[in-house]
């Protein structure tokens, strides 16, 4: 537009990057919002006696409880199934964080023998501990919804809880601040 032999200039929150900027804000937003949401849906629940009962690993031969392996460290609970498309992309990221000393307890959910289990973990050089819920009771008894789920889980309290794909920096940023 001219006015005068000028051109006048459109309003700032007019311009055309700037309402792209709000609408891609927009759109993180929503999303965010709805990953929260979808989040609370699916969350687990923990069974009234999750923290203390006592189960056995395949690193841990004596029986040891989750109020045990989260007493002093937050401990990721990390349910997943070999079968799982969206695992194969989460696993690594759970193996990485093993593997910077944070505490982590996969359970295979319908994922075969014991045998069948290690024999997977040892393929793709997964090495952190795993309980083998071959029939899925320990799956049905947290209400997992679907997998994976992620569970952090501070002196055998459920803290916080997440489905689906997840990033090693979220993750880190959740346990560090677990630990605090």
């Amino acid at each position: 537009m001219k006015m005068n032999g000028t051109r006048k200039r459109a309003a700032f929150w007019q311009r055309p990057m700037v309402k792209w900027g709000l609408k891609i804000a927009q759109l993180l937003l929503t999303v965010a919002v709805l990953s929260v949401l979808v989040d609370y849906w699916r969350a687990p629940v923990a069974p009234v006696q999750a923290a203390f009962t006592a189960f056995q690993t395949e690193k841990q031969p004596a029986p040891v409880s989750l109020a045990q392996l989260s007493r002093e460290r937050t401990l990721v609970l990390y349910f997943w199934g070999s079968w799982c498309g969206i695992c194969r992309h989460t696993s690594p990221v759970i193996q990485r964080l093993h593997e910077d000393g944070v505490p982590v307890l996969g359970v295979a959910l319908r994922s075969g023998s014991r045998q069948e289990v290690r024999d997977y973990l040892q393929q793709h050089h997964w090495t952190f501990d795993t309980l083998n819920d071959e029939h899925g009771d320990w799956s049905q008894a947290w209400q997992v919804k679907v997998t994976p789920t992620i569970v952090l889980v501070r002196q055998g309290k459920v803290i916080h809880s997440t489905t689906g794909l997840a990033s090693y920096w979220g993750l880190k940023l959740r346990v560090a601040l677990a630990d605090a």
